[in-house]
């Protein structure tokens, strides 16, 4: 793994934690409305909103860094994607097309299908 593999991994982290973050503010309003804590304690309520919030990001980098396996298994995911071979937008567009008509020919046969089987469950009945 190179220092670069490393590095996106630490703004991995630091993107997931500001996601916990985000998450963990709303949870905390959302039960703070819920219980009615934000109305009974409206001069500290905001400030232990952003604690709590920012605590929740904390923890849930270091529980994420802290895991030396799962350190690895991510590195090791950063490398293996460094191999992929990416088709190019041309190559995307003609594979786009390709899944485009294969999709309206099974759609037109299974309109055939269905248009035949509710003929002959018609005749079947009357």
């Amino acid at each position: 793994m190179s220092k670069d593999d490393a590095t996106w991994l630490v703004i991995c982290y630091l993107a997931a934690g500001l996601i916990a973050m985000i998450i963990g503010y709303y949870a905390i309003d959302t039960l703070g409305v819920q219980t009615g804590w934000s109305e009974r304690y409206d001069e500290w309520f905001p400030f232990a909103r952003s604690i709590g919030s920012i605590a929740i990001g904390v923890i849930g980098v270091a529980i994420l860094r802290t895991d030396r396996e799962r350190h690895e298994y991510f590195l090791t995911s950063i490398g293996e994607l460094r191999k992929v071979t990416w088709p190019t937008v041309d190559d995307t567009k003609k594979m786009t097309l390709v899944v485009v008509v294969v999709v309206a020919i099974f759609g037109v046969i299974l309109a055939v299908f269905d248009l035949f089987w509710a003929w002959a469950f018609k005749l079947l009945v009357v």
